[in-house]
């Protein structure tokens, strides 16, 4: 069957796995994407009279063209909106089905199925589910064995058993990288995954939806050999200058980690980054990816008030645990990232003040990444937010639709004056790096603080520029690249 996926965005792994399932049965798939340069889903340089002219128009048009048997969206909840539009306009001219899968399916599939161009969502892991489900409409056969589908039947909503997580990751094979090569220079940077879903349950996360529903089974992990036989076959093809390990956490187990960077550094030898978490980075952790060639690493703080780490967003490291463990990346020399969260509840102006305060004698630090709150369907920081009075009912079934805001932007903000605070200190944080120690310590006490809200928005990204210059940060030369490469291949 010819099967085409749409996507709006970067590098999807999903899609990849799903993409290499497929082939290996037989099946033809196709990408139409949109990446979203210059969109309110871009990160890194968001520039709405830049958008409009970068913008895809056609990607509806495109896939009814291709006259597929089956039509596929991966969404998040924040890009569900976008790809309504789309599916929205191909059934309109199509008599293909059209399935759904994704986070934003696996956390609402009702929800998903009340539209009525939307024939099929896939909750969880898709790979068996998608391929039985092409299968099934090729042969006319009954869907009703398809563990993780749901479909509508006679006006009625019919939820499948859920199947059991694949329990081999190794079974899998390995993601269709091809598919995302009119838009992503893997030359620059390749992104892999090693392991699939987290082994903590944070509130505010789509992960925790995933270890409930698998009752706390859904994290696993490759083994070394898998993951090193992708990236030598991968090195060969694209000889990639970097790797990114896109894993929630990719330190959690120290004698897997020791045997994938003994073999990474003997086999693969270049530079890489990944995401951490403070309560698993010791010294003999840091030493074992320094040695190996981790030169940064993204840990996820999102606030430095503790009560609200653990009463909101049910994250129970301490201060003191988060400073010892920058402290090793200080003394090993190895950059880090931390993500910052706004709009989060209860949130005061003394824990942005404490933000600052904390890392201003850091030595390594590279970046305070800065996120907005945004409340994703299921989630048990919604029902706390509720308690606290900070959604209603109509509030919630907006989530449920897609209407959050996002991460990126500070309109996901609610109250006027935690609006006015997340606009002042996402611009110190962005440009933290360059601030001077007697300026770090004035905002920490209370200070200056105030002026930063007046600082124009080109001023803030110029800076972020020579930080990028000073800390000789490889991400954004590759980030100018990937647009430079998907801006020449989007215009042809």
């Amino acid at each position: 069957m010819n099967v085409s996926f749409v996507h709006f965005g970067r590098e999807h792994l999903g899609l990849e796995y799903l993409s290499a399932h497929l082939k290996n049965s037989g099946h033809e798939v196709k990408l139409f994407c949109d990446p979203g340069l210059f969109s309110r889903e871009d990160n890194v340089f968001y520039a709405p009279f830049l958008e409009g002219a970068f913008k895809k128009k056609n990607i509806a048009k495109q896939v009814i063209e291709s006259n597929p048997g089956l039509v596929c969206f991966s969404a998040y909840t924040t890009t569900f909106p976008w790809a309504k539009n789309i599916a929205r306009k191909i059934k309109d001219a199509l008599k293909a089905p059209i399935v759904f899968g994704g986070m934003h399916a696996s956390l609402v599939p009702e929800k998903v199925l009340e539209n009525d161009f939307i024939d099929y969502v896939i909750v969880g892991e898709g790979e068996q589910a998608l391929l039985e489900l092409v299968r099934g409409l090729g042969r006319k056969d009954s869907l009703s064995r398809i563990r993780n589908l749901c479909f509508k039947e006679k006006n009625k909503i019919v939820r499948n058993a859920l199947r059991p997580p694949l329990d081999n990751l190794d079974e899998l094979p390995l993601p269709d990288k091809r598919l995302f090569e009119k838009y992503v220079n893997f030359k620059d940077d390749y992104m892999i995954m090693t392991s699939r879903g987290c082994a903590f349950s944070c509130s505010y996360c789509c992960e925790s939806h995933f270890n409930r529903i698998y009752n706390g089974s859904y994290f696993r992990r490759r083994s070394v050999a898998n993951v090193i036989n992708e990236l030598k076959l991968m090195k060969t093809r694209y000889h990639f200058k970097e790797v990114m390990f896109f894993d929630s956490i990719l330190f959690t187990d120290k004698p897997w980690l020791k045997e994938l960077c003994s073999c990474y550094r003997k086999e693969i030898n270049v530079p890489f980054r990944c995401t951490g978490h403070i309560n698993f980075l010791d010294r003999e952790a840091g030493e074992i990816l320094k040695d190996a060639g981790c030169y940064c690493i993204d840990f996820g703080v999102q606030t430095f008030n503790e009560r609200i780490r653990r009463s909101i967003l049910d994250r129970f490291e301490t201060n003191e645990q988060i400073r010892k463990a920058l402290s090793i990346c200080d003394e090993l020399k190895i950059k880090y990232d931390l993500d910052l969260m706004f709009g989060l509840p209860e949130a005061k102006l003394k824990d942005y003040l404490l933000a600052v305060d904390f890392v201003k004698r850091s030595k390594s630090l590279n970046r305070l990444k800065c996120y907005y709150l945004s409340y994703f369907p299921g989630t048990p920081i919604i029902e706390k937010s509720k308690q606290l009075g900070l959604l209603d009912e109509h509030d919630i079934s907006g989530i449920n639709e897609g209407k959050i805001g996002d991460w990126f932007h500070v309109d996901s903000v609610k109250a006027a004056e935690d609006k006015i605070l997340s606009e002042t200190f996402t611009k110190i944080y962005k440009v933290y790096p360059l601030i001077p120690g007697f300026i770090r310590g004035k905002i920490a006490g209370g200070r200056m603080y105030r002026y930063f809200r007046f600082m124009p928005n080109f001023l803030v990204i110029a800076m972020q520029l020579l930080i990028a210059a000073k800390n000789n940060d490889y991400r954004f030369k590759i980030y100018i690249n990937n647009y430079l490469t998907a801006l020449s291949k989007i215009r042809r």
